[in-house]
């Protein structure tokens, strides 16, 4: 008795990928994880007035990440903060202390999201 053992084989089609992430349920996924990150965000901001941790917004984006060399746009979301000290808080200055809100948010979630 001879025993047959199938492999699976995909091959991607890069146009109908391409098309899936201009999709707006991507879109969508993309925001839920932003808002996300927006909630982290607020947690780790500084206290002493409160504006900055207020100031957190999520938009949505359509890039350009070109494949290929060719231009693919992309939808996702941006999480962004409007505070007009924002820089300050982030990088720090000499009166502010750097807290850098926004990129430990970003650290925790690719750690909590690595395989």
């Amino acid at each position: 008795m001879t025993s047959h053992t199938s492999r699976s084989f995909y091959r991607g089609r890069y146009s109908g990928i391409g098309t899936m992430f201009q999709r707006p349920w991507l879109q969508r996924a993309a925001r839920k994880v932003a808002v996300d990150m927006k909630a982290a965000a607020e947690a780790q901001s500084p206290r002493e007035t409160g504006e900055y941790s207020r100031s957190f917004d999520v938009v949505p984006v359509f890039l350009n990440i070109p494949f290929e060399g060719k231009p693919r746009m992309r939808a996702g979301a941006r999480l962004i903060n409007v505070s007009d000290h924002a820089r300050h808080v982030e990088y720090g200055n000499g009166n502010t202390p750097r807290y850098a809100v926004v990129h430990k948010t970003v650290d925790e979630f690719k750690a909590a999201h690595r395989g």
